[in-house]
């Protein structure tokens, strides 16, 4: 499957995620607050643009979500990440 290439703020976040991803052993990842908040520090570009930026990575084959009731409210669970290359 041929992906999409991706902007350096893109691929920033899809490595981050996986990054989460493979410390979490894989499994489901609540991206609460909190995290997103650790991702905006990490990449400031995409400071109030990391639900949008999931949704295009989403889009473009390179993580799977879906939303969920999380302490927060409605809140994005990251199920997989595809492989980097």
């Amino acid at each position: 499957m041929e992906r999409e290439s991706l902007s350096p703020e893109s691929e920033a976040l899809w490595r981050a995620l996986w990054e989460l991803w493979q410390n979490n052993d894989e499994d489901d990842v609540v991206l609460d607050a909190t995290h997103l908040d650790e991702i905006e520090d990490e990449i400031p570009s995409l400071e109030g643009r990391v639900k949008t930026a999931l949704a295009y990575l989403q889009r473009a084959r390179y993580i799977q979500y879906r939303s969920g009731v999380g302490e927060d409210g409605i809140e994005p669970i990251l199920y997989d990440v595809y492989e980097p290359r």
